[in-house]
């Protein structure tokens, strides 16, 4: 596995992903955005977030789904500030 790749299992097969950028350590919370680069109908790459547990004897993660409306704030203000600093 490449170090900017995620790969989940769905629906029993492989699917990789590229990560785009994690949190670490936010109010004792870890935190990954990634993307299979696929575009919305607006033309917008999709991508998906989650938290994170990383398993310090065998690497592997575990990811959770964001439920809170605060923490969904936190990602989309972090995404949108990398966005305005890559389009100046």
């Amino acid at each position: 596995m490449k170090e900017n790749e995620l790969t989940l299992i769905e629906d029993g097969q492989e699917v990789k992903y590229r990560i785009l950028f994690s949190i670490e350590d936010v109010k004792d919370k870890n935190y990954i955005v990634y993307t299979k680069d696929e575009e919305n109908e607006d033309g917008e790459i999709l991508t998906y977030a989650a938290t994170y547990e990383k398993n310090e004897e065998n690497g592997n993660i575990k990811l959770t789904s964001i439920k809170n409306d605060k923490e969904w704030k936190f990602i989309v203000e972090v995404l949108n500030s990398i966005q305005n600093g890559v389009k100046k």
